[in-house]
């Protein structure tokens, strides 16, 4: 501390040594905020309560996941009927992503049984699989609800959630699948996934771009 003529204390000024130095520190430091944090726990209950309303029976999940493994490995292309109209592509891929957490999450209880407790991480990547695949489709039912001049802008939003959606499911199943098989079957199963996830990517880019050309003419939040 120094004192000025006045008599009034002031602070010695922080070196960028020292702050950089803090901020280090306090990043760091940061990850004591997250073991086993809130989020954590509601990322591993979401498996968790779906396999046990699958093994009760109040759930279909099991059978749904066999089905979905036999229709995988059939030479015939995955059929989704009722999909038309101008959002029939968005709803295939929303479609798609929850395939591809059934297909994980089945996948891992059938290789684990009921030790899939034990595998945290599994269940926190098919965590993520549900997590991605429920923003995306909300964000679709959104933007299939809105009306006026906003519409084209909800249906840009939803365009790029479902592409990112759709990134984070792969990248998530992938690290899953590797764990749960390898050898050929992961590339069985590598390639199942490649499949149930063909949709052409969006132009994510122009999405953005008219975005923020409409955020920068209004001034404001465009999705009031």
């Amino acid at each position: 501390m120094h004192r000025s003529r006045g008599g009034s204390a002031r602070r010695a000024p922080v070196s960028v040594e020292s702050g950089r130095a803090a901020e280090r520190r306090y990043r760091d430091a940061r990850v004591n905020r997250i073991f086993e944090g809130t989020n954590e726990i509601n990322r591993l209950l979401i498996p968790g309560m779906l396999i046990k309303r699958g093994l009760k029976g109040s759930l279909p999940l099991i059978a749904a996941a066999r089905q979905l493994q036999e229709d995988l490995v059939s030479p015939a292309p995955l059929k989704d009927p009722g999909n038309q109209g101008p959002w029939a592509e968005q709803i295939s891929v929303v479609k798609a992503l929850k395939r591809v957490g059934i297909m994980t999450l089945g996948l891992a209880m059938q290789r684990y049984g009921e030790a899939i407790a034990e595998q945290q991480e599994i269940l926190l990547a098919i965590a993520d699989i549900i997590i991605a695949a429920a923003c995306a489709e909300s964000a679709l039912l959104r933007a299939m609800s809105a009306e006026g001049a906003t519409r084209p802008f909800h249906s840009d939003a939803a365009g790029i959630c479902l592409e990112t959606a759709a990134a984070d499911v792969e990248a998530a199943a992938r690290r899953a699948l590797a764990s749960i098989a390898e050898g050929d079957t992961l590339r069985i199963y590598l390639a199942a996934l490649k499949r149930m996830l063909k949709a052409m990517p969006a132009d994510t880019i122009a999405q953005c771009r008219r975005l923020a050309d409409e955020s920068v003419r209004t001034g404001a939040y465009i999705f009031q």
